[in-house]
């Protein structure tokens, strides 16, 4: 079987953009939450995606894991493994070409063949699709949204293991780039990658995070407010109180006759209530 490409792209501008199409397409999600999700592409291998797999067992962490479909057809029992311990499977087409450089037809079968290979190997059909590369664009995605009812997923954290076969690499983009509510982008296909993940798991476990399936994710996922709802909830600062002026050196004090004049305060009598004082200002509202 040949080798497919390794390489991967950026999310496309629009990637979060659901006018017009059946699903929203996800880079991330916004969560209430340290909840992240961890996603492996390329694979399944039979040399690297098991010992991945006890990687993930012995930390109780769930992952989503983006199949080629030529691998997944000739290593069923991995995606078998998979299912039953609770991982998420997903279609990630036959052999990994940019999709809207193809044939409409060709991507309908590398679609349609991967998510077959997935169904006879664990009973159920995917429903997200990553593209390859991260390539699509609206006609298409409307197309296989229609026809396949998959939903688009790309990522917020690009590990660039493909690229940089580097364990410390790998550590430093995951670390740096990961955020509540954000999708993990590596390969179990790669050794340096499998020999990676206990340090970077264990890190962010450390700070905190909670893995989650892609679903699971998206199933938390809330509306992020327009800016004039965000504006009328944000608290304004008080107005300060000006501060008294200091007397002018060069005010006269009152004469006596005007002293004398002002009146004085008449001591309430025993048959009259003092009256309540004023109710005090509590300053400008913060809303």
């Amino acid at each position: 079987m040949a080798a497919a490409p390794m390489g991967e792209g950026t999310p496309p501008a629009n990637a979060a953009n659901s006018s017009g199409h059946r699903f929203p397409a996800y880079t991330s999600a916004n969560v209430d939450g340290p909840y992240i999700a961890i996603t492996f592409d390329d694979g399944p291998n039979p040399e690297t995606t098991p010992k991945l797999l006890k990687i993930l067992e012995a930390r109780g962490i769930k992952a989503t894991f983006f199949v080629v479909g030529t691998r997944a057809s000739e290593n069923p029992e991995l995606l078998r493994r998979m299912a039953e311990a609770g991982h998420e499977i997903g279609n990630h087409s036959w052999n990994h070409p940019q999709l809207p450089k193809v044939s409409v037809q060709e991507a309908d079968r590398q679609i349609s063949q991967t998510s077959a290979a997935i169904h006879a190997a664990i009973g159920k059909d995917p429903i997200y699709l990553r593209p390859p590369y991260g390539a699509m664009n609206n006609t298409l995605r409307k197309h296989i949204e229609d026809k396949f009812g998959l939903a688009m997923v790309y990522w917020s954290a690009d590990s660039l293991d493909w690229k940089n076969r580097d364990t410390q690499s790998i550590y430093d983009k995951v670390m740096a780039q990961t955020r509540p509510g954000g999708i993990i982008l590596m390969h179990d296909i790669h050794a340096t990658t499998v020999a990676a993940v206990p340090r970077v798991v264990d890190a962010l476990i450390a700070k905190g995070y909670k893995f989650v399936t892609v679903s699971e994710l998206i199933a938390m996922n809330r509306p992020v407010p327009r800016k004039e709802e965000v504006a009328s909830l944000t608290p304004q600062p008080a107005r300060k109180k000006p501060k008294p002026q200091a007397a002018s050196a060069s005010a006269k004090p009152a004469s006596a006759a005007s002293a004398s004049s002002a009146v004085a305060p008449r001591p309430a009598s025993a048959t009259t209530k003092p009256r309540p004082p004023a109710a005090v200002s509590t300053g400008t509202s913060l809303f």
